[in-house]
């Protein structure tokens, strides 16, 4: 609801606006190609955990401990990369940065 130029026509009945959205899209963490390295770590230490579960069910617990100990490594370093590539970003990427006067 724009018109001839940067203005914009506010809403009638006082309604929010909900053709664009304030917040990203829900799926945006994965599209963004910087927290893949985190969730590959997050993927391996699951698999490596299930594994570790078939080999206790087995009876070898000492490898099955190791295993534990791998895959809760490679979860805590992904959860890690996901949380400072997070923080180290600007929230709205798009948004243009305004020169401080």
């Amino acid at each position: 609801m724009t018109a001839e130029g940067p203005w914009e026509i506010p809403p009638l009945d006082d309604a929010p606006d909900i053709a664009r959205a304030t917040e990203p899209p829900p799926a945006i963490a994965l599209a963004d190609a910087r927290n893949w390295p985190g969730f590959v770590l997050l993927i391996i230490g699951g698999l490596v955990a299930i594994v570790a579960a078939i080999i206790a069910a087995v009876d070898f617990p000492g490898t099955a401990f190791i295993f534990a100990l791998i895959a809760l490594a490679a979860s805590l370093t992904g959860i890690a990369l996901v949380l400072v590539e997070r923080r180290g970003h600007p929230r709205h990427p798009r948004a243009p940065e305004r020169p401080a006067p």
